[in-house]
């Protein structure tokens, strides 16, 4: 196996082919990728349905139709953390909702109105498959974020773990294939091993010249 060898079968192993150790180092690296691949895949899609901020960045899954055509539900979103700056009609924002049924809740929609108000900017807001605006006015304080980009990868991701086969197939796989690699690795460089000890065997017990 690649971990926690002991010196001797570090020993072991560098007496085996240079094409042998070449070939088990970039499949089980391969094989590591894979499982941290779709481990932050998953993490990522967990957190967009919690719309968690990692390093400046919103994740958030879409929960509803507001938005359609431009976004569907279930789809996972990139936002960029607000920071306070100025804002134009058309841009799509995810805030939390100041008052009202949904008060607290993130909301995603596309700001459809900005004016000004006791000297600062406020803002309305409209879902793209609604006729009529929200109700509320928004001031910076209720803004998160401004949409980025779409996460299609990720969005794939997020509706396979939602059920645990679906878990099993993103997380789990690639670790039965990491183990599989681990395991046949091992089994592999035993019988290299076995062989090169049978052959100089072979070799040393032939008859002496005299």
């Amino acid at each position: 196996m690649m971990f926690g060898r002991t010196p001797k079968e570090k020993e072991e192993r560098r007496r085996l082919p240079l094409w042998y150790r070449a070939v088990s180092f970039s499949v089980t690296l391969l094989a590591v990728a894979a499982v941290c691949f779709c481990g932050v895949l998953a993490i990522i899609a967990r957190m967009g349905e919690e719309g968690k901020s990692v390093f400046g960045t919103v994740i958030l899954r879409v929960e509803s139709e507001s938005m359609e055509p431009t976004f569907l539900a279930g789809d996972v979103l990139a936002f960029s953390e607000y920071d306070g700056g100025e804002l134009s009609e058309g841009d799509i924002v995810v805030f939390r909702a100041p008052y009202g049924v949904y008060e607290g809740l993130l909301i995603t929609h596309r700001i459809v109105g900005v004016a000004e108000k006791d000297g600062e900017a406020v803002y309305t807001t409209r879902g793209d498959a609604a006729q009529n605006p929200d109700t509320w006015e928004l001031g910076g304080e209720d803004i998160v974020g401004v949409f980025e980009k779409k996460l299609p990868l990720v969005t794939s991701v997020a509706g396979y773990i939602s059920s645990a086969a679906g878990s099993m197939l993103v997380i789990g796989l690639p670790v039965l294939l990491l183990i599989g690699v681990l395991l046949a690795d091992s089994l592999l460089s035993k019988q290299l091993e076995k062989r090169a000890e049978e052959g100089n065997g072979t070799h040393g017990d032939g008859p002496a010249n005299d």
